[in-house]
């Protein structure tokens, strides 16, 4: 059973360092003005310190990739890092929307002809697939029992 959750959670490491990568090069060649057509439909914005911050979370993902597939447990710390980063990153950007959304209210002239959906970013969406990791693994959210190094 155990072997069975581990390759789930080396898969999913996988998915989500893959999609994080793809959305923050993504951000970042949006924020310099290299357009690839998929921004507008995934709600991707030119935003580079944005693309750095998923960047470095889909790196912490496939680290853990990494190391679980070599068979090193502390791997799965990464996943669990990159887990609670993720989640970290999706209340930011949720928090970003909702002041906007305030602001919009108070300053109704300086929003006119503003949606909501102009706030919402991958990071919220990817926080999403992070938060069923989460649940998934929540009883395996521990200090103990990780070994750095293969048995």
């Amino acid at each position: 059973m155990a072997q069975n959750n581990r390759k789930k959670e080396t898969l999913f490491a996988a998915l989500a360092g893959v999609l994080y990568t793809f959305f923050g090069i993504t951000h970042i060649t949006e924020g310099i003005g290299i357009s690839n057509g998929l921004a507008n439909g995934l709600y991707v914005s030119g935003d580079i310190l944005g693309g750095f911050c998923l960047l470095v979370i889909g790196g912490v993902f496939l680290y853990g990739t990494k190391e679980l597939l070599q068979g090193i447990n502390a791997g799965v710390a990464f996943v669990h890092v990159g887990i609670l980063m993720s989640f970290i990153f999706m209340v930011a950007y949720l928090a970003v929307m909702g002041g906007n959304l305030l602001d919009s209210f108070i300053v109704p002239d300086d929003y006119e002809g503003w949606s909501v959906m102009e706030s919402f970013r991958p990071g919220i969406y990817l926080g999403i697939l992070s938060i069923i990791g989460l649940v998934h693994w929540k009883e395996n959210f521990s200090s103990h029992e990780v070994l750095a190094f293969k048995e």
